[in-house]
């Protein structure tokens, strides 16, 4: 019989020497092992420190073993949020449209101080925010100048 585990010197956890326990205790109903030799295997399965030790206590015995957990990765290695970047961009574009008419600029400085409020450790158009945001205030600033006086 083939070994069940990816390598046979990896040590054995306590949940796999249950599993096999369990494993046993099936087999033993199932009338595969006796009584005898049931005991003779759980004091087997109880001092495996490693897999392979647990195979040959498994010899000849059908069983499933414990499908291995994905591995868990540092927090530095782990995938990145995912990144928000719209509002900025779309503050300075039509901050820099703003000039044509100036109406636009109203609704960058909005985007823009949205996008600086609005959860700002996922942002990473911080830049166009504060750019759209001055250019708007900077135009708004201009034509009511120029049409309030």
């Amino acid at each position: 019989m083939e070994p069940q585990w990816a390598a046979a010197h990896f040590l054995a956890s306590d949940a796999d020497r249950e599993h096999a326990i369990e494993a046993l205790k099936q087999n033993f109903q199932a009338g595969r092992i006796t009584v005898d030799e049931l005991s003779e295997r759980i004091g087997h399965a109880l001092n495996a420190r490693t897999c392979g030790e647990i195979d040959r206590v498994m010899t000849g015995l059908p069983w499933q073993p414990v499908t291995p957990a994905p591995p868990r990765y540092p927090a530095f290695y782990a995938p990145p949020l995912p990144r928000s970047r719209g509002m900025g961009i779309t503050a300075f574009v039509l901050a820099v449209l703003g000039f044509v008419c100036g109406l636009t600029a109203v609704p960058a400085v909005v985007l823009g101080l949205v996008a600086l409020t609005v959860e700002p450790e996922r942002r990473d158009d911080r830049g166009f925010a504060v750019a759209g945001l001055a250019v708007g205030l900077m135009w708004m600033i201009i034509f009511g100048w120029v049409y309030f006086s």
